[in-house]
């Protein structure tokens, strides 16, 4: 798996013992996403072994999208992917596809998803699990979000019998009074 090389997605599968589902096809057609304004802004996490701080910066990318991007702090390179949320019945996901400068658009890696959750500046992500999903193909995304929908309550879309779900708490990064004023 060379999901090491997505950042944000690497620091909430430091505790995980199964998989990252990932799949071709992303929950719903981009163009048809509405943006969660409140998912722009920076936010950190604190790596509970190594207590290092990581960053993640989620922008307005256009009108359907937004684009994620978090700093490597192995490699210094900075790491960027495409994100578009997806509403299936109460819950909210996140379609998280990696982003690098030789493709157009399309997530190099396919799409990986969580559940998201904002609650006083603090958002939580719980990764979607492969336990449930074994050798399924998804032909739309239709019957994809369809599975989903059938799966929402089910513990283990999020991880397998076994394994604890991957769930991190990212606290949103404040900018300091006056930061964001511009000199006339």
């Amino acid at each position: 798996m060379t999901l090491a090389r997505f950042v944000p997605l690497a620091v909430l599968l430091l505790a995980l013992s199964g998989c990252p589902f990932s799949t071709d096809t992303p929950l719903a057609d981009p163009a048809s996403a509405s943006p969660d304004s409140r998912l722009v802004g920076s936010w950190r996490t604190q790596d509970k072994e190594s207590g290092e701080w990581n960053t993640l910066t989620i922008l307005p990318f256009d009108e359907h999208e937004m684009v994620g991007i978090a700093p490597d702090g192995t490699s210094g390179k900075i790491e960027a992917f495409r994100l578009f949320t997806t509403g299936i019945g109460m819950e909210s996901f996140l379609n998280l596809g990696q982003l690098d400068g030789e493709q157009s658009g399309e997530g190099s890696e396919g799409w990986y998803f969580a559940r998201y959750q904002i609650v006083d500046d603090r958002l939580r992500l719980k990764m979607v699990d492969d336990g449930l999903f074994e050798n399924r193909h998804f032909a739309s995304s239709a019957e994809l979000q369809e599975f989903f929908r059938q799966h929402l309550s089910d513990p283990l879309l999020y991880a397998s019998d076994a394994d604890q779900p991957t769930e991190t708490l990212w606290e949103r990064v404040l900018e300091p009074a006056g930061a964001s004023k511009s000199k006339s």
